[in-house]
């Protein structure tokens, strides 16, 4: 909502929210963010509505997908952002309940009909076959940014990956044994105390965005940071490459046919200083390493919450204009 509202033409109209909580609490934490600021806007709720910039946005209160009614409000695209309907077959309920055109899932979910890694290989969307679609994860999303550059200029194979990520909004203040994330204990564990390994995270999906990859390992693990993630990234090149043509690959990149996408930073850089950073990867020259059999390293940090969501915007406009909509580009953001 914050960066539909900011746009000068966002070529898309949020339509109608779906949360549990009611529209004042809707409306407060759209005002108020702890990392984000006060909202550069007006927000005022009334029952089923919230008022943003003087227009209003219709608020649903259903449990279930099935029970949205997203063709009341003339919905074209649902981005499903709640973490608890991320298969396939349930979040199609928003279409063939709730009269959507297209779902978004913003997780690396379960049985899509397509995961597409904006930049990597959303020109893969077919819209008669592609109507529940999965962006992955904002780490896979940073990771074959980088992936891609490197394949690109100089092939890569045996690719290892790791992301290290900022606190998330599943985890707990304190150490809880029921209701965990994916039901792993670990991740259970009180957030500010522990680094916590994440093995649930679908890191492979890299190379299902970018095939020529094959298979690589990846580990996740997350940190006791507000916001701000590495995402880290080695394997084997075709040549060898010094530090500095692979530094140069990244910044050409990132001054041409991936700009947006990838934030060249020649800066010393800690995490905090990717804060409110649209790019899917912010990366940092600093930590290349290349060696003379063809081995190198490169890293990158990136805000999983904001750059995460342009790209989620980046395929709500691919998902609502590749075919005839109703009325235009339509948005519903599920609250997470």
């Amino acid at each position: 909502m914050r960066i539909v509202s900011q746009a000068a033409d966002p070529g898309i109209t949020v339509a109608a929210i779906n949360d549990i909580a009611p529209a004042d609490r809707l409306a407060y934490g759209l005002k108020r963010d702890s990392l984000r600021g006060r909202f550069a806007g007006t927000v005022e709720s009334r029952p089923g509505r919230l008022i943003v910039n003087d227009r209003p946005v219709r608020v649903f209160h259903e449990q279930s997908p099935s029970r949205i009614p997203w063709s009341d409000a003339d919905v074209d695209v649902v981005i499903e952002a709640t973490g608890r309907f991320r298969t396939g077959d349930v979040a199609r309920d928003h279409i063939t309940h709730g009269g959507a055109r297209k779902v978004l899932i913003s997780a690396s979910a379960d049985t899509p009909d397509a995961f597409l890694i904006w930049g990597a290989n959303h020109d893969t969307y077919d819209p008669a076959r592609h109507d529940v679609v999965s962006p992955a994860s904002c780490g896979v999303n940073a990771l074959s940014m980088m992936a891609k550059v490197l394949l690109d200029r100089f092939g890569l194979h045996g690719v290892n990956t790791s992301v290290v990520l900022a606190i998330q909004g599943w985890q707990k203040g304190h150490d809880q044994s029921t209701g965990t994330s994916r039901n792993d204990p670990r991740l259970g564990r009180a957030m500010n105390q522990s680094i916590i390994p994440h093995d649930h995270v679908a890191g492979e999906l890299v190379s299902v965005a970018l095939p020529r990859l094959g298979e690589i390992c990846h580990t996740y693990y997350c940190v006791p940071t507000p916001i701000g993630s590495l995402a880290e990234l080695s394997g084997l090149i075709d040549r060898p490459a010094t530090i500095d043509e692979v530094n140069t690959a990244m910044a050409e990149a990132a001054a041409g046919p991936m700009r947006g996408l990838i934030d060249y930073d020649p800066d010393p850089t800690v995490s905090i200083d990717v804060l409110n950073n649209p790019a899917s990867v912010m990366f940092d020259p600093a930590g290349t390493r290349t060696t003379t059999d063809g081995r190198l390293k490169v890293r990158g940090w990136f805000d999983n919450e904001w750059g995460f969501s342009h790209r989620l915007l980046d395929l709500t406009r691919l998902l609502g204009q590749r075919e005839p909509a109703r009325a235009g580009a339509r948005l519903h953001p599920a609250a997470a």
